[in-house]
């Protein structure tokens, strides 16, 4: 469909979508998509843009008010305003926008710009979102090594480019090409420029020689010197960073692992418990009981509990 907009040459398009009804509880969903041509007129302001009109399950879904966008800048230069501060855009830059709220964008002076844009809601974007923003309305990517920012447009692209092609436009496809975006924001500004993927976190490594170790006593004191922390300041940053305190994330692990023990193996429950890091059978049988409301084995009798 081509484009009646100020600033949006002709040889621009915008196409729009109206996905199945069960499919827009499930999925991440395009309500639009469009590549545009723009001269230094281009400018949008707006206090929101809905993605979809549903009277039917507003309520529920609250369409009506909003939308998120992923907008990937092909050539030119322009701008996005992240609450009240105006970023200035260039080529192979993507932001993230959240539409629910008040926002801006358009075209530098003097400029121009191609852009490749979609707007898009769906099942938990909110909280993708509340996790990618932390409290602003738009994420700008910028230094993008090549790799990334081709991945990010060819992702983009595709979901225009089923619009474009005339081609079924398929929910589960268009699903996975906006989680693989959302995705490489998730992993965030925070990479080098020059890298090509992101190398684990000291926590993640952590984490990893817990699951590997859990055996062994795994003491604070220990797992603190792993960091370099004091126990003290340890125990404040796991929980800040893992969500649960250090000695509820091992009993975690242990549990979880005890868990494939009881299912899949042969094993005594005293010998889950010493493999599993528990100082008695006694005290294995105890912890299992109060997280999971069972004793190991009746849970190793009951296929149909679930462990959490």
């Amino acid at each position: 469909m081509k484009v009646r907009e100020r600033g949006v040459r002709p040889e621009s398009n915008i196409y729009f979508h109206i996905p199945k009804a069960h499919n827009r509880k499930m999925f991440l969903i395009p309500s639009s998509s469009g590549y545009f041509f723009c001269d230094e007129t281009y400018r949008v302001s707006r206090n929101n843009y809905s993605g979809y009109l549903f009277p039917d399950d507003v309520s529920q879904y609250d369409h009506n008010n909003g939308s998120y966008m992923f907008l990937f800048v092909k050539n030119g230069n322009g701008y996005v305003y992240q609450n009240d501060r105006r970023i200035l855009l260039c080529k192979n830059e993507v932001f993230l926008l959240n539409c629910y709220h008040p926002h801006c964008y358009g075209t530098s002076a003097g400029s121009k710009l191609e852009i490749v844009w979609i707007h898009f809601d769906g099942a938990m974007v909110r909280d993708y979102f509340k996790e990618i923003a932390k409290g602003i309305n738009c994420i700008v990517l910028k230094s993008l090594s090549p790799s990334r920012s081709q991945t990010i447009y060819n992702n983009i692209y595709n979901v225009y480019k089923r619009f474009d092609k005339q081609k079924g436009i398929n929910d589960i496809i268009n699903n996975k090409y906006l989680m693989l975006i959302l995705t490489e924001f998730l992993l965030g500004n925070f990479l080098d420029p020059t890298a090509e993927e992101m190398d684990d976190s000291p926590w993640d490594d952590l984490l990893a020689y817990i699951s590997e170790n859990i055996q062994k006593p795994l003491k604070v004191a220990e797992l603190a010197e792993r960091m370099a922390m004091s126990p003290y300041h340890f125990i404040r940053q796991f929980k800040k960073e893992i969500g649960y305190t250090p000695h509820h994330y091992v009993l975690l692990a242990r549990i979880g692992a005890a868990n494939h023990f009881l299912k899949d193996t042969t094993l005594t429950i005293k010998e889950i418990a010493y493999a599993c890091g528990f100082s008695s059978e006694g005290s294995f049988c105890n912890a299992f009981k109060n997280l999971v409301g069972l004793w190991p084995m009746a849970y190793r009798e009951n296929g149909n509990t679930r462990l959490f």
